[in-house]
C-alpha cells in the first residue's frame, strides 16, 4: 500500500468506516478487459465484495503498523552498518592488516586496529577514521531506536511471551509480532506457515503430487527474524538442538535449519494461541531479557 494510501485508510478509520483492501496479484486478473474505468473498476470490485469473492489484503492494525515501522527502521541501521564494516575490512586488507579479534570493532579489536595505523597511508588513515566515527554514530542511533521499541512493546504480552525463547530478544519478538499482529487471524499453524512462506510449493496433477522448495511467498522479514532466531535456539533448547542433528544427517544443514524454523513457527503459534510460554526456556536467561526491557523502556526519549 502507498503512503497516501495509508493516509487515507487512517483518516477512513477514524471516522467508523470498515476498510477492504483487495489484492492488486488478484486483481489484476480480473480487470483485464477492453472496458475499463474508475466507474467500471469501482463496480466490479463492490460486486466482488458483495458475493464475498474479493480477494484482500490484511491492514494491520495502527499499533502494530508504528511497531513494524521503528523494526524495519532499525533493520536499516544494522544494513548501513554491515556495508560500512565491510569498508573497514576492505582497507585493512588492502594494506595488508590482520586483526587478531573475534570481533575486529569490539574493544580488543579497535585497539589493534589503533595499533596498526601506522602501515596506512594518509589517504587510508583518514577515511578508516571517518568509516569507524560513522559506525559509532549509527550503532548509537540504533540503539535508540531499540529503546524506542521497548517502550512500544514492555506491556504487550504476546511479546513477552516470545521473549521466554532462548535466543529471541525485545527487538526479535516485536519484528515477529509486528508481522503477525492478531494471532486469532490465523485458523491453524499451518496457515502461519504459510503465509510466512515456510511451506512447500506444490505441484499437483492426478497421481503426481511434487513438493518443492518453500514458497517464499509473505514479509520476507519475518523470514529473516525466524531463520536468525532458529540459529540461536538450537544452541539453547536440547529439544530442538536433537531435531536439528537429526534432520542435518538426512538432509543437510540448509534444509535441517529450514525444517527448524518451520517448527519455529509453529511453536510461536501455539504459545501465542494459549499464551503459554516457550516449554525449554531458561527462567535466569528470560528474566535478564526482561530487566533489560523495562530499563531500555524507562530511558527517557
Amino acid at each position: 500500500m502507498s503512503t497516501s494510501g495509508k493516509y487515507v485508510v487512517g483518516k477512513l478509520r477514524d471516522v467508523g468506516f470498515s476498510i477492504h483492501l483487495a489484492d492488486p496479484s488478484m486483481i489484476s486478473l480480473i480487470f483485464n478487459t477492453g472496458k475499463k474505468n474508475d466507474k467500471e473498476d469501482s463496480y466490479k470490485l463492490a460486486k466482488l465484495l458483495r458475493l464475498g469473492a474479493l480477494s484482500e489484503v490484511y491492514l494491520p492494525s495502527k499499533y502494530s503498523d508504528d511497531l513494524r515501522s521503528l523494526v524495519r527502521y532499525s533493520r536499516s541501521f544494522g544494513e548501513s552498518i554491515t556495508m560500512i564494516k565491510n569498508r573497514v575490512h576492505a582497507i585493512l586488507t588492502s594494506a595488508g592488516i590482520s586483526i587478531d579479534a573475534t570481533d575486529i570493532f569490539g574493544k580488543k579489536g579497535m585497539k589493534l586496529i589503533i595499533r596498526s595505523i601506522d602501515h596506512l597511508s594518509t589517504a587510508q588513515r583518514y577515511i578508516l577514521g571517518d568509516l569507524l566515527d560513522q559506525i559509532t554514530y549509527l550503532m548509537r542511533k540504533e540503539s535508540t531506536v531499540e529503546d524506542e521499541i521497548s517502550r512500544s512493546v514492555i506491556n504487550d504480552r504476546s511479546v513477552n511471551l516470545l521473549m521466554t525463547i532462548p535466543g529471541m530478544g525485545i527487538y526479535s519478538s516485536a519484528a515477529i509480532m509486528s508481522e503477525i499482529d492478531n494471532i486469532s487471524r490465523f485458523s491453524s499453524k499451518e496457515k502461519l506457515a504459510s503465509y510466512a512462506g515456510l511451506v512447500p510449493r506444490q505441484n499437483q496433477s492426478g497421481s503426481s503430487d511434487i513438493r518443492g522448495h518453500i514458497t517464499k511467498h509473505g514479509p520476507s522479514m519475518l523470514r529473516f527474524i525466524m531463520v536468525t532466531a532458529a540459529h540461536s535456539i538450537i544452541k539453547y533448547s536440547d529439544r530442538l538442538k536433537r531435531k536439528n542433528l537429526s534432520i542435518v544427517k538426512r538432509l543437510g544443514k540448509n534444509r535441517a535449519i529450514v525444517a527448524i524454523v518451520r517448527i519455529l513457527i509453529e511453536t510461536i503459534y501455539t504459545m501465542l494461541k494459549n499464551g503459554t510460554e516457550f516449554i525449554d526456556r531458561t527462567d535466569a536467561l528470560t528474566e535478564r531479557k526482561m530487566v533489560s526491557m523495562r530499563s531500555r523502556a524507562s530511558k527517557p526519549h
